[in-house]
């Protein structure tokens, strides 16, 4: 069973506007307005793996307006096994839950905002 680690990324995805989601070889681009309605960009690096979903499923403990990262995660598991990914810095499984817009999950190795 995967385990929920709290995430704090360094910016809220409670009250966002809907996302704007940009992906080019290894690397995925998120735009959306926070609460405030400033407008915050997410960028992913070394990115094997993304998935949105409007559905809402939640695991035991896991923020429905905020953050994780899901360690012992089956999905982090399958890809690593893929020659694609070796050498490379460990990937991590990272979900954003934008409360009733959806959920954003990512398979990377870093990100970082502006």
């Amino acid at each position: 069973m995967p385990k929920i680690e709290p995430l704090n990324p360094g910016f809220s995805t409670a009250d966002t506007s809907y996302p704007q989601i940009r992906a080019s070889a290894g690397t995925l681009h998120v735009t959306f307005n926070d609460w405030k309605e400033r407008e915050v960009r997410v960028t992913f690096e070394e990115v094997c793996a993304f998935h949105w979903q409007e559905a809402e499923s939640l695991l035991p403990n896991e923020p429905y307006d905020g953050s994780c990262e899901i360690i012992d995660s089956e999905w982090v598991s399958q890809h690593v096994e893929r020659p694609l990914l070796s050498g490379q810095n460990s990937i991590r499984h990272l979900r954003f839950n934008f409360n009733n817009r959806g959920k954003l999950e990512v398979l990377c190795a870093t990100f970082f905002s502006t």
